[in-house]
């Protein structure tokens, strides 16, 4: 998938700042079935934005991959609990490794013989945010992302659209700084069955 995003960081330290820049991301994602019910799902998210400000090295680059296990509790929606682990930067001295458990859930309808829509929502609530070269002790931390689209198919070949969002919300656990960055936007993309 293309991913066209709206890049924001927010900061919270006695003063409020707030950053902003388009991003361009690309994911991939896949599900296998292992039964009727049971399955594993894997996504993994790259890319960046602009500079926030023109001349300034200030950036967001994220990189982020999930697996989870899935099961079908009620027909068309599947519980979800995984691992993610990636890494956000906002400059070259400043990146943060991500890593936490995740719960979830996703859905698929068909409406007709070719047209879908789809949704799938993912929750951190215990996420390490990990700082490289700057100090930050992070608390609180979480991410939450949710995707909602629709698919028409042509065969094994859909072609994909929709609405994707990923929130982090972080905290130093000496100065209580506070951080949130999101990634927010429309993308296209082509999927595969087989």
């Amino acid at each position: 998938d293309q991913w066209f995003a709206n890049h924001v960081l927010e900061m919270k330290d006695g003063e409020e700042f707030k950053f902003e820049a388009p991003a361009r991301l690309t994911g991939l994602s896949g599900e296998v079935s292992i039964t009727d019910k049971l399955g594993v799902a894997g996504a993994f998210v790259f890319g960046n934005s602009e500079e926030f400000e023109k001349g300034s090295d200030l950036y967001g680059d994220l990189s982020r991959v999930n697996l989870a296990v899935q099961y079908e509790v009620i027909p068309m929606v599947k519980a979800r609990v995984g691992l993610l682990t990636g890494s956000y930067s906002v400059s070259k001295e400043s990146k943060f490794d991500l890593s936490g458990f995740t719960i979830g859930a996703t859905s698929a309808v068909e409406l007709s013989d070719s047209i879908g829509v789809f949704g799938e929502f993912a929750y951190a609530p215990a996420l390490k945010v990990k700082a490289k070269d700057v100090q930050w002790e992070s608390e609180d931390s979480s991410m939450m992302t949710f995707v909602a689209g629709g698919t028409y198919s042509f065969g094994d070949i859909a072609v994909k659209g929709g609405y994707r969002y990923q929130g982090l919300d972080t905290r130093d656990k000496i100065t209580k700084a506070e951080a949130s960055v999101s990634f927010s936007g429309f993308f296209i993309g082509v999927g595969l069955s087989f």
